[in-house]
């Protein structure tokens, strides 16, 4: 047995997404605008002091764009130009500009070729100085996308009834999202984080065979433009996605996200997928994190790491999704004091 010199956050959480060796697992804890105010009043801090507050170790970088608000302010459109409530703590969608018109040669579609675009995530990565795994957020990364600006039940109807429309869209979205994340390879990015849902709480939002008809292709293209430069891939991903993680895995996905216990078995998904997947977040905000005592989050944080690394690496810890303000600060600080601190002894 030998001891393992203390790794920075960065490379052990590069470490920790290959399956390598760590001298601790990598945690992360993500929180809403509207949850860092009332943890940064109840641990007396500023919310900018909160990620090293909670040790997170992924800095994730965005274009650079400031959102149109809606006369009211009701609305807030995003760099797409897909609209979003602003009464809310979570994503309330409020509009959808292919609601109507529905001609895609026509719409306006955001140019990612700007010189700009991508200037505060330069800024943010030189400030870090190599400190932390850097990943540029691709949220709403294709599916998501799509019926951001289509509407979701519109969309869901596209895909069986419009089929060569909504393949139009995809590619559309895709070929967008390919030319940001080869400039963020450029940029010095440490891996790819994709965010799309596809699971409800008891099955797939669609059939996995429509999925691997429109979406899987065009996902794999996406990845692979961070795999071919030897960069990991964590995809966020909701629900109930069982039937398509062997296809995830084909197409080159290093990470999976939020891994829900309601939904995904830890110890399951550990025994079919731990030799070609590791793991990110896993402790509930559903069902732990606002509704039991400090006791059972530190009994859940314990179960989440024996189960889906119970080699000691291939898991990101953290809260399964960002929290928001229903979860009691004393559950969070429980959550922090379960999570490990210090360095290990491997072989």
């Amino acid at each position: 047995m030998t001891l393992m010199a203390p790794l920075t956050p960065k490379e052990r959480m590069r470490r920790a997404l290959w399956r390598q060796p760590v001298d601790r697992l990598p945690v992360q804890t993500n929180y809403t605008g509207t949850m860092a105010a009332h943890l940064a009043g109840h641990l007396h801090c500023t919310p900018a002091e909160l990620p090293a507050r909670f040790d997170n170790h992924l800095l994730r970088v965005d274009i650079d764009h400031t959102p149109r608000l809606s006369d009211d302010g009701a609305v807030s459109f995003d760099w797409w130009g897909a609209g979003w409530g602003t009464a809310t703590e979570g994503y309330w969608h409020a509009s959808a500009p292919l609601a109507e018109n529905t001609d895609l040669a026509a719409y306006p579609w955001p140019d990612p070729a700007v010189p700009s675009l991508l200037d505060k995530a330069a800024a943010t990565i030189a400030a870090d100085d190599g400190r932390h795994f850097v990943a540029p957020n691709f949220g709403f990364a294709l599916f998501e996308r799509a019926w951001s600006l289509r509407g979701f039940d519109e969309f869901l109807m596209d895909m069986v009834c419009e089929p060569e429309w909504s393949v139009d869209l995809l590619d559309r979205i895709a070929a967008i999202q390919i030319a940001l994340a080869r400039r963020f390879v450029a940029l010095g990015v440490d891996g790819g984080y994709f965010g799309d849902d596809y699971g409800a709480q008891k099955s797939t939002l669609f059939s996995p065979a429509l999925w691997r008809d429109m979406i899987k292709p065009r996902l794999a293209r996406m990845f692979a433009v961070f795999r071919e430069a030897g960069l990991p891939v964590i995809l966020h991903s909701d629900g109930d996605i069982w039937p398509i993680l062997p296809d995830l895995v084909e197409i080159g996905l290093t990470c999976l996200n939020p891994v829900q216990p309601e939904v995904l078995d830890h110890g399951r998904l550990y025994r079919e997928f731990g030799k070609h997947l590791s793991f990110y977040g896993g402790i509930s905000t559903q069902a732990v994190l606002p509704k039991v005592t400090a006791a059972e989050v530190r009994t859940a944080t314990a179960a989440c790491i024996r189960d889906l690394a119970p080699d000691g690496t291939g898991l990101i810890l953290g809260p399964s999704h960002r929290m928001q303000s229903d979860i009691p600060p004393e559950n969070v600080a429980a959550m922090l004091e379960a999570f490990p601190k210090s360095t290990t002894t491997i072989t």
